[in-house]
Protein backbone atom coordinates (compact mmCIF):
# COMPACT_ATOMS: atom_id res chain seq x y z
CA UNK A 1 0.00 0.00 0.00
CA UNK A 2 1.20 3.54 -1.08
CA UNK A 3 1.07 5.96 1.83
CA UNK A 4 1.35 9.62 1.59
CA UNK A 5 1.88 12.48 3.96
CA UNK A 6 2.80 15.93 3.95
CA UNK A 7 3.39 16.01 7.36
CA UNK A 8 1.21 18.95 8.34
CA UNK A 9 1.33 19.97 12.23
CA UNK A 10 -2.30 20.59 13.54
CA UNK A 11 -3.54 21.83 16.52
CA UNK A 12 -6.19 24.02 18.72
CA UNK A 13 -4.90 26.13 21.93
CA UNK A 14 -7.12 28.03 23.48
CA UNK A 15 -5.34 31.06 25.64
CA UNK A 16 -7.17 32.29 28.83
CA UNK A 17 -6.61 35.37 30.79
CA UNK A 18 -8.87 36.13 33.07
CA UNK A 19 -12.47 36.18 31.47
CA UNK A 20 -11.15 36.65 27.93
CA UNK A 21 -9.93 33.95 26.10
CA UNK A 22 -8.66 33.36 22.17
CA UNK A 23 -8.66 29.89 20.43
CA UNK A 24 -6.18 29.63 17.63
CA UNK A 25 -5.69 27.11 15.49
CA UNK A 26 -2.06 25.64 13.90
CA UNK A 27 -2.39 24.33 10.51
CA UNK A 28 1.30 24.06 9.06
CA UNK A 29 3.42 21.63 6.77
CA UNK A 30 6.05 20.97 9.41
CA UNK A 31 9.37 21.78 7.44
CA UNK A 32 8.04 25.30 6.84
CA UNK A 33 7.10 25.68 10.02
CA UNK A 34 10.36 24.76 11.37
CA UNK A 35 11.82 27.30 9.11
CA UNK A 36 9.95 30.08 10.05
CA UNK A 37 10.92 29.37 13.71
CA UNK A 38 14.37 29.27 13.05
CA UNK A 39 14.13 32.75 11.14
CA UNK A 40 12.19 34.08 14.06
CA UNK A 41 14.77 32.80 16.41
CA UNK A 42 17.44 34.36 14.41
CA UNK A 43 15.57 38.06 14.57
CA UNK A 44 14.45 37.46 18.07
CA UNK A 45 18.02 37.17 18.85
CA UNK A 46 18.80 40.26 17.57
CA UNK A 47 16.68 41.90 19.95
CA UNK A 48 18.50 44.01 22.99
CA UNK A 49 17.46 46.31 25.77
CA UNK A 50 18.38 48.89 23.79
CA UNK A 51 15.97 48.30 20.61
CA UNK A 52 13.14 50.02 19.51
CA UNK A 53 9.52 49.28 20.31
CA UNK A 54 8.67 48.61 17.15
CA UNK A 55 11.81 46.26 16.50
CA UNK A 56 10.52 44.24 19.49
CA UNK A 57 6.86 44.41 17.91
CA UNK A 58 7.95 43.38 14.45
CA UNK A 59 10.44 40.15 16.01
CA UNK A 60 7.52 38.92 18.12
CA UNK A 61 4.98 39.33 15.46
CA UNK A 62 6.89 37.26 13.21
CA UNK A 63 7.63 34.54 15.96
CA UNK A 64 3.85 34.55 16.49
CA UNK A 65 2.88 34.33 12.73
CA UNK A 66 5.71 30.77 12.27
CA UNK A 67 3.33 29.57 14.36
CA UNK A 68 -0.10 30.66 13.96
CA UNK A 69 0.07 32.24 10.71
CA UNK A 70 0.02 36.39 9.96
CA UNK A 71 -4.29 36.70 10.47
CA UNK A 72 -4.22 34.59 13.73
CA UNK A 73 -0.76 36.44 15.07
CA UNK A 74 -2.22 39.90 14.56
CA UNK A 75 -5.76 38.45 16.66
CA UNK A 76 -3.09 37.36 19.27
CA UNK A 77 -1.34 40.89 19.78
CA UNK A 78 -5.30 42.37 19.89
CA UNK A 79 -5.57 39.95 22.50
CA UNK A 80 -2.77 41.05 24.39
CA UNK A 81 -2.95 44.85 23.54
CA UNK A 82 0.35 44.89 21.56
CA UNK A 83 2.38 43.38 24.70
CA UNK A 84 5.09 42.03 22.82
CA UNK A 85 6.38 40.22 25.99
CA UNK A 86 2.72 39.08 26.76
CA UNK A 87 2.95 37.60 23.38
CA UNK A 88 6.17 36.42 23.22
CA UNK A 89 5.97 34.29 26.47
CA UNK A 90 2.70 32.53 25.65
CA UNK A 91 4.36 31.38 21.64
CA UNK A 92 7.28 30.62 23.50
CA UNK A 93 5.47 28.52 26.28
CA UNK A 94 3.33 27.00 23.89
CA UNK A 95 6.30 25.76 21.45
CA UNK A 96 8.39 24.48 24.73
CA UNK A 97 5.26 22.43 26.06
CA UNK A 98 3.57 21.26 22.55
CA UNK A 99 4.44 22.08 18.91
CA UNK A 100 7.91 21.64 19.32
CA UNK A 101 6.71 17.71 20.39
CA UNK A 102 4.16 18.07 16.97
CA UNK A 103 6.70 19.30 15.27
CA UNK A 104 9.39 16.15 15.76
CA UNK A 105 6.62 13.61 15.46
CA UNK A 106 5.26 15.13 11.96
CA UNK A 107 9.32 15.01 10.52
CA UNK A 108 9.60 11.60 11.44
CA UNK A 109 6.66 10.54 9.21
Amino acid sequence: MFHLTLNRVRDKVRITEGNESITLVVNGEAARMVSALNNARNILSGITADSTDSARFEAVLIFATAIFGREQAKKLMEFYNNDTLCVGDVCAKYFQERLSKLLSKAQKR
